[in-house]
């Protein structure tokens, strides 16, 4: 993203409403593709899509499954907290560790500060920051993971190969992708500190323990408390929620 809306006022501003728009345009059409892939299955008829799995549990049991098979992956991601990213980023990094080709776009507005600070601090081009309505991914570019019909009043995913579906979901990831920008302008990051440390403050304002930030960043609990204690200095605080709240008051006053 190269525009110059809003430059100086933060990322929030760094999307014009045309991208908007763009967005919201595309997502129509997607949602009108999926609800009517639904609707066949839901009526037992023979459509190019198939329900692989049901219930929250169950959903993220087979994706994370599924994945290690994918090759590609262009995900879409309204929102996200840092309790699911605990859960996310190592998984993602296993994956990528393995060959995978990702990219994942995360709706900006709709991520609580820890969250955008803790996919700052992974600095990789994989993930972005961008508007984005519908939860989606593309899988090596011939099937869309959507919501399927629900069953037992339990939701479900669908993996859709049907053209028209597929179609609208790669004109939708092409908008959201236009109105994406890097995810090292989200602002609020503190001079002097390591990306990593920085997503440890981001962890920190949400009391997780060392165990906990160590799983997540992929580093030693030794490794996590020695940062801890060089980031505490830095800051000039002298308990880790106070540096969580530190961090918080230097976002608020840049944006």
């Amino acid at each position: 993203m190269t525009s110059d809306v809003g430059e100086g006022l933060g990322p929030r501003n760094r999307i014009d409403e045309a991208a908007r728009q763009a967005v919201l345009d595309a997502a129509a059409l997607l949602q009108v593709r999926r609800s009517q892939v639904a609707a066949a299955l839901s009526r037992g008829e023979d459509v190019e899509a198939q329900v692989m799995a049901r219930g929250i549990d169950g959903t993220n049991d087979w994706m994370m499954r599924a994945a290690y098979d994918w090759r590609e992956l262009c995900s879409v991601r309204p929102a996200a907290t840092v309790a699911q990213l605990r859960v996310s980023l190592p998984n993602n990094r296993a994956l990528l560790e393995r060959g995978l080709r990702m990219v994942s776009l995360f709706d900006y507005d709709r991520l609580d500060r820890g969250a955008r600070l803790l996919l700052a601090g992974e600095g990789s081009e994989c993930y972005r920051f961008a508007f984005a309505t519908v939860q989606m991914k593309i899988v090596d570019r011939r099937t869309v993971l959507l919501q399927g019909p629900f069953v037992d009043g339990e939701p479900t995913v669908m993996a859709v190969q049907s053209p028209a579906c597929l179609a609208a979901a790669r004109g939708y990831w092409e908008a959201v992708v236009a109105s994406s920008f890097s995810t090292s302008e989200e602002p609020g990051q503190v001079d002097g500190l390591t990306p990593r440390q920085q997503q440890i403050v981001a962890m920190l304002a949400t009391d997780a323990r060392d165990e906990v930030v160590a799983a997540t960043l992929g580093v030693s609990v030794r490794t996590v408390r020695s940062d801890i204690a060089a980031l505490m200095e830095a800051l000039g605080v002298r308990s880790r929620f106070s540096a969580g709240l530190r961090l918080q008051q230097v976002a608020d006053t840049e944006e």
